[in-house]
């Protein structure tokens, strides 16, 4: 309190502090950060054990952490700040933030550490702690219904409860299961847990990343309003595609398993996500999420027609679309929730920096595979840029969640 002109007392009111905002139900402030370190953390793996500074080999340890720590990071941010909102319903504490930043880093300190079994298990309690978290916010606090194509989110959760839970039952009863069961649990695990929430989240925030009219938006309504059950059917088939393509992969190895992938894909995104209306303008944003949706599906294409490529060619779906869409619509969310929503549609050249480093990590990875000789040195040169270009992208973006909406 100071004293006025008047001797009257005046109140200078401070703008809340980062750990307020975190506790204000905006759990991304603190788990995008923990993303992003996690990520560089996971990716770098490659070039200490190809340039022999360490001896752990990351074949199974690095896309464990990339899933189960770095873009974990990001779903649980995303979820626990944006569902709340849309529900109605109580925010995330600041305890439930908290635990889940322990539990990701913890998973991650277990895979690091060769302990892939139990990373696994913490990763499955996390998934199922986060859906029993905002499936009681749905189910019992709500005051509006979640946008239909939700149920999509919940799918993918799904697949992650299935994925990591497979793993277990392929440790101690490897026999008890149809050789296929494992396998499928592994798709779900590194593919659908990710695809079908991108499909679900992106029919409802994504159109208007272009300006384009979202046909997820219905009244605010306890009840389900009408033509919501249409549009959760649709998405359901959609997803019903997709999944078929997983299960069709994990029994025969076929490529057509990957074109049912590339199908459900494409007809939910023409119909939900029409990004391909929105002409080329928008700014740095618009442009890497371009990117990203179209590397989704297309990843899926060429791996139907080059099934003997499989393991390159998914990092197109990893890099370029996984990733990438993670750190574009977190650079959106930083932005609008730090009161710099107007620049929604500049050209932001950490956007660009990152969209171009990440395209080229994803070239330099997928093309190792078709020289031999230095394959290994280009693991280890994606890995750096890739890298690079998450390093520009924090010290640029990431400040800015420490600072309110004003």
């Amino acid at each position: 309190m100071s004293p006025g002109p008047a001797g009257e007392s005046r109140t200078t009111q401070l703008p809340p502090g980062y750990w307020s905002l975190v506790a204000a139900g905006e759990p991304f402030r603190l788990l995008f950060p923990l993303g992003a370190a996690l990520g560089i953390f996971g990716v770098l793996m490659w070039p200490l054990y190809i340039w022999k500074v360490t001896t752990v080999f990351p074949g199974q340890i690095h896309p464990r952490i990339m899933i189960e720590g770095f873009l974990t990071s990001f779903v649980v941010g995303f979820l626990g700040t944006a569902l709340p909102r849309l529900l109605g319903a109580p925010r995330m504490a600041l305890g439930e933030t908290l635990g889940f930043a322990v539990a990701l880093v913890g998973l991650s300190f277990l895979h690091a550490t060769g302990r892939v079994f139990w990373g696994d298990q913490v990763f499955f309690l996390t998934v199922l702690l986060l859906a029993g978290l905002l499936g009681t916010r749905a189910l019992l606090f709500r005051k509006d219904s979640p946008p239909p194509a939700f149920v999509l989110v919940a799918l993918g959760l799904g697949c992650a409860l299935f994925g990591s839970a497979t793993q277990a039952m392929e440790r101690f009863m490897p026999a008890s299961w149809p050789v296929w069961v494992p396998v499928l649990g592994k798709l779900l695990l590194y593919q659908g847990y990710l695809v079908f929430p991108i499909m679900g989240v992106g029919a409802f925030l994504l159109p208007r990343f272009f300006g384009l009219p979202g046909r997820q938006n219905f009244p605010e309504s306890l009840a389900l309003p009408p033509g919501w059950l249409g549009r959760a059917g649709f998405a359901l088939f959609c997803g019903a595609v997709v999944m078929t393509g997983y299960v069709v992969q994990a029994v025969s190895g076929s490529r057509w398993g990957n074109a049912f992938c590339a199908a459900g894909i494409l007809l939910y995104f023409v119909r939900e996500i029409p990004f391909h209306k929105a002409g080329f303008g928008g700014g740095s944003i618009a442009l890497g999420l371009r990117l990203a949706l179209f590397s989704i599906p297309l990843a899926y294409i060429l791996l139907s027609l080059l099934p003997g490529r499989s393991f390159s060619l998914l990092h197109i779906l990893f890099i370029t679309g996984f990733s990438l869409l993670v750190f574009i619509v977190a650079s959106r969310i930083v932005l609008g929730h730090s009161g710099q929503s107007r620049k929604f549609r500049d050209k932001l050249w950490p956007v660009l920096v990152l969209t171009a480093l990440i395209t080229l990590a994803m070239l330099t990875r997928v093309t190792a595979d078709w020289m031999p000789d230095l394959r290994m040195n280009h693991y280890a040169y994606a890995a750096l840029v890739w890298s690079l270009g998450v390093m520009v992208w924090s010290a640029a973006i990431l400040p800015r969640v420490r600072c309110p909406d004003a």
